[in-house]
């Protein structure tokens, strides 16, 4: 299962903003053709894949593969009406890579493809399926692509002669370049003094030889791939699939940004959506189109998503507010989709998960595996100590809502079934959250540890940069705690209430329900007797 574990260090590498220097080309471009599969590349003693986990498949009756896609691509920009977009540069060349987790069996095959946008924060690809057992309990598949040119070079520095041909090149001339790119929105690494010190501290995340908006026609080439018969490349004698697009945190704004600007400009032949639903975690707003293109600001309303003729489930916790505040909009539905919002209160940017549950093997590469490929391990005085006194580090669990959100959106897309439906958090007049008298948020979607609550949780610290990611845990006092529980048994009873309420809601699953039960029932007195 896929336990997110975004950290604070991780905004360091997000990188610095410059307006578009590029000269926009009058004339748009349809979509490009399918794109070449190179692969299965070879496994052998001394080249396998980075983020690999076939040991982690294979008793499961999985096997796992990579591919190299090779394709042509566009530079793209707003059109600045509306939310067309027009083509500034290319088409150029491009080659990037996906790893497949697929049935040993085609037979098997459960008929859903999870298309995951690996996650580049740390400047090299992590991420992986959403829910890990259900997918093998439905015989279904995951995919996941590097999307992002320092995440291809991670890769190169991990194994040059196995990632030799991943090519980013910028189709744009040297002189249309910016000198510092970025696809971060400069609010989101906390304005422009931390963009300045980010730029001493020589942090780079991206280059003008490459170009990071070349992901949109890879996004959208993949998925007409895996609607055509051509998927046989990289699944062999599967059936016509239901794909979906998955991605958390900096991948979530870049789902945003792909329904708001490229899901209706890509079709299949009879004019049907190559990507049938969107879950997007904790990135409730937009990240540049190119990465020499200006911030949609938060206030923008280009953030307000026209709604798609598929489902788009966006799940955000209280870290998020700060972004959220700006770009929340209303559920809504199409004949055949929709969008439906939902706020986690308590909960921070990283989503824990129940304790006990087996660990997460695949969404992150071995330690060794990630410094061989370039990333620098966070120091003592890698980030600065925001937490007040008194708090300790936001470790709200919240993770069985993802799994939850995910399963309602293979119902929603191919049953019909509309999700279940959650106020947001509750805000005052200046738009900041609303807090109970234990200082917990008021609304929101409410997990048992916020109804049954033994803290006070804040789910950001700061708008953006490090606080923006960054939450804190206040426990309770000995004199709250007896307060709000007379004893052990009415703790338990209250947190088994709420987990039900959340179970008979379909926020969560069984087997969550039952595991957040018994960790509670296992865990320490809530309570102290005189």
């Amino acid at each position: 299962m896929h336990t997110i574990k975004i950290l604070a260090p991780i905004v360091a590498s997000l990188l610095l903003a410059q307006p578009n220097l590029a000269a926009a080309k009058p004339a748009d471009a349809a979509p490009q053709a399918l794109p070449q599969v190179t692969g299965p590349i070879a496994v052998t003693k001394d080249s396998r894949p980075f983020l690999g986990a076939q040991a982690a498949i294979a008793s499961a009756g999985y096997v796992e593969d990579e591919y190299f896609l090779t394709g042509q691509a566009n530079t793209y920009d707003w059109t600045g009406s509306g939310r067309g977009v027009k083509v500034i540069a290319g088409p150029g060349k491009y080659v990037t890579r996906i790893l497949v987790i697929r049935p040993r069996d085609a037979a098997k095959f459960g008929g859903n493809v999870e298309v995951t946008v690996l996650n580049a924060s740390l400047n090299l690809d992590f991420g992986g399926p959403t829910d890990f057992a259900q997918m093998v309990k439905q015989g279904d598949v995951w995919i996941g692509i590097t999307t992002k040119a320092v995440t291809a070079n991670a890769l190169k520095k991990f194994d040059p002669v196995r990632y030799a041909p991943l090519d980013w090149s910028n189709p744009a001339p040297p002189q249309a370049r910016c000198a510092q790119p970025t696809m971060i929105p400069t609010y989101m690494a906390g304005g422009k003094e931390a963009l300045e010190a980010m730029a001493k501290s020589g942090a780079v995340s991206s280059w003008p030889q490459y170009e990071d908006g070349l992901v949109w026609d890879m996004l959208g080439q993949l998925g007409q791939l895996l609607k055509s018969d051509q998927r046989s490349a990289i699944l062999p004698g599967f059936s016509n699939p239901w794909v979906f697009m998955t991605g958390v945190s900096q991948s979530s704004i870049y789902i945003r940004t792909w329904i708001a600007g490229f899901h209706d400009r890509y079709r299949t032949p009879d004019g049907k959506p190559v990507y049938d639903g969107y879950l997007g975690v904790v990135g409730p707003a937009m990240i540049r189109i190119n990465q020499c293109a200006a911030d949609v600001a938060l206030e923008d309303p280009a953030q307000k998503l026209t709604v798609p003729d598929v489902p788009f489930i966006s799940i955000s916790s209280e870290g998020e507010m700060w972004q959220a505040r700006h770009t929340h909009q209303p559920d809504m539905f199409s004949r055949r989709g929709g969008i439906v919002t939902y706020e986690v209160a308590g909960a921070s940017h990283r989503a824990g998960d129940v304790p006990g549950l087996p660990a997460d093997r695949i969404s992150f590469a071995p330690i060794p595996d990630m410094i061989k490929a370039g990333m620098q391990m966070p120091g003592s005085a890698g980030a600065p100590n925001l937490i007040p006194a008194g708090a300790k580090p936001n470790d709200f669990i919240w993770q069985p809502l993802v799994r939850g959100a995910f399963r309602n959106l293979e119902l929603w897309a191919r049953q019909g079934i509309r999700p279940p439906l959650a106020r947001g958090i509750a805000l005052d007049a200046k738009r900041e959250i609303r807090r109970d008298a234990n200082g917990n948020a008021i609304g929101g979607l409410r997990m048992s540890y916020i109804e049954a609550p033994t803290a006070a949780y804040t789910g950001y610290l700061t708008p953006g940069g490090f606080g923006g990611v960054t939450g804190a845990k206040r426990p309770f006092s000995l004199e709250t705690m007896k307060a709000l529980y007379p004893d052990q048994a009415a703790y338990l009873a209250k947190f088994s209430a709420a987990t039900d309420r959340l179970l008979a809601g379909r926020w969560i699953s069984a087997e969550d329900a039952a595991a957040m039960k018994a960790t509670a029932a296992a865990g320490p007195a809530v309570t102290t007797k005189p």
